[in-house]
């Protein structure tokens, strides 16, 4: 009885808020700046890391790039997040969790990456990203298909992301594992 009582009071609360476009950008901006202190490094050190201290895929983006591509991410996963809460989908559990997940990978790439230095871990988690976005698009794609094309910037951009990291895993040693490159 409480259980069924705390989940009907919880979802009703999250059915009732309702952000606008703008409101849900700027929240996306700051779960960007906060995604990217998760390193903990400064800009100059991270791009250390990006330009000399790994070996980049020839066709890797310039580091800059991954900020504003996270915050576009970010936005369309807050607008599907927002959708989500406010249907009667009955996979709706199932996308929330996708969710979590994702955003738990987000939040704690910087660390792997930049602080542990994981070549390897870095494509796990790249890698698990796309999945999850690719499973969540595809879920939602049965039911709402509006709610599905929120999946697709973050498919495309760890799909691509994830070619990058399987190259830098391939190349370089990995401290954390402790393996040597394989190529």
């Amino acid at each position: 009885m409480y259980d069924k009582t705390f989940k009907m009071i919880t979802v009703n609360k999250f059915k009732n808020i309702k952000f606008s476009w703008w409101q849900l950008a700027l929240i996306a901006v700051a779960a960007s700046a906060v995604g990217g202190l998760s390193s903990m490094r400064s800009s100059k050190k991270e791009k250390g890391l990006y330009n000399k201290d790994l070996k980049q895929a020839p066709w890797a983006p310039p580091a800059w790039l991954f900020a504003p591509a996270w915050t576009i991410n970010n936005l369309f996963l807050l607008l599907a997040l927002q959708r989500l809460l406010h249907s009667d989908m009955p996979e709706k559990k199932k996308l929330i969790i996708r969710q979590a997940i994702i955003w738990m990978i987000f939040f704690s790439f910087g660390y792997v990456y930049f602080n542990k230095k994981s070549p390897l871990l870095a494509a796990a988690w790249t890698i698990t990203d796309a999945v999850l976005a690719g499973s969540s698009l595809m879920i939602a794609y049965k039911k709402d298909k509006r709610l599905s094309a929120n999946y697709l910037p973050l498919l495309v951009w760890t799909s691509f992301a994830s070619s990058l990291a399987i190259y830098q895993a391939l190349k370089n040693d990995d401290p954390v594992i402790g393996t040597k490159a394989v190529l």
